[in-house]
């Protein structure tokens, strides 16, 4: 594991040009936001496919570049590896489109499933959606609304922040080889669900449990370092450039963790699928 991560880092450093789609489309779509989400429901409902077009693209073109760089670790000019990512468009397009959908498919069941358990084993807090959206508009509104609510309110109200996080963790988990198992081993997203899955709780179920909890303890921590540190405009680009560095370096270690357990095995090619 650990030599996984030290070989990660290297390629990393090796291949940061990796950083430059990724930058370049947090921006780009970033402003397609800002200046597109207006409008009547039509509108709004074209710009929402319009973006999932683009990060269609963008993820087909940067899972080619991930896939080059783990496989192809000896390259002399790595800034080449820019070059794959149109390959990776046109050869990965649709399968990425098929992947979203099958991402919001299972994101569909697991809350569907934590609605109603929760609603079981929890039950209503008794807050209008209307006044939950009014105490966000402002940390004197968050606080007001907080001071509110009666203990019982807040138990259920921790409770089921508590039920959601928990979906999105088993959620995320069962997701985590889905894009290396979509390059690797089927451009079928419907089969490379399934691979994925299979390969997560394999023999190396622990060892995979066990990758997953260093990416949350090492994104946790640094989303509370960035929170706390991200105030002053300096150390918020410098935060800014780290959050960048650390989506690379955990895309590659799970490409390069991948491939290294479930494609190369034993310095061969698993033809498996």
């Amino acid at each position: 594991m650990f030599n996984c991560i030290k070989q990660s880092f290297q390629l990393t450093n090796k291949y940061i040009i990796l950083a430059t789609p990724l930058i370049l489309f947090s921006l780009l779509s970033s402003l397609y936001i800002l200046f597109s989400m207006h409008g009547n429901l039509i509108n709004l409902l074209i710009a929402f496919v319009l973006f999932i077009l683009m990060l269609t693209a963008f993820l087909a073109g940067w899972m080619q570049m991930l896939k080059i760089c783990v496989s192809n670790p000896d390259e002399e000019d790595p800034n080449l590896l820019i070059k794959e990512f149109p390959a990776g468009v046109g050869e990965y397009f649709l399968s990425v489109l098929g992947l979203l959908f099958n991402v919001f498919v299972v994101t569909g069941i697991f809350f569907a499933l934590s609605y109603f358990a929760g609603m079981k084993f929890i039950g209503n807090i008794g807050i209008s959606g209307e006044a939950l959206s009014k105490a966000f508009e402002s940390m004197a509104a968050l606080k007001a609304f907080l001071l509110s609510l009666s203990r019982e309110q807040i138990i259920k109200l921790n409770a089921w922040n508590f039920l959601l996080l928990f979906t999105m963790g088993i959620q995320y988990f069962l997701l985590l080889f889905y894009l290396p198992a979509l390059s690797f081993k089927s451009k079928n997203p419907f089969k490379a669900l399934f691979l994925a899955v299979k390969d997560l709780l394999s023999k190396t179920f622990f060892k995979n449990v066990l990758l997953y909890l260093i990416l949350f303890l090492s994104y946790s921590i640094l989303s509370i370092l960035s929170s706390i540190f991200g105030f002053n405009i300096i150390t918020h680009f410098i935060f800014t450039m780290i959050n960048f560095y650390y989506l690379v370096f955990i895309a590659v270690l799970i490409y390069n963790y991948y491939y290294s357990n479930f494609v190369r095995i034993g310095g061969k090619f698993d033809e498996t699928v």
